[in-house]
């Protein structure tokens, strides 16, 4: 298991509750997986992690970037306007 942690914002802050989350996980999950963990604990975050964009120590990442002990993940919901 290695510890990372996840920092939301916007609607996905407004789901969770906080902006950081602290999280066991197990060693090599990758961002793909990440986000099933947090679609089960958060269900309501589902339609945004969809579209969401990921950045793994302020890098954007693709879903299959594995992550490592004391990464700070940044779940970056997609933003519209006009």
């Amino acid at each position: 298991m290695i510890k990372i942690s996840v920092v939301f914002f916007a609607g996905a802050r407004d789901i969770v509750g906080q902006n950081r989350l602290e999280m066991q996980i197990p060693a090599l999950t990758s961002i793909a997986e990440l986000r099933a963990i947090l679609i089960s604990k958060f269900p309501q975050l589902e339609s945004l992690a969809i579209r969401a964009a990921f950045a793994v120590n302020e890098i954007l990442v693709l879903t299959d970037t594995l992550l490592v002990e004391n990464d700070e993940v940044a779940f970056l919901p997609a933003v519209s306007g006009g």
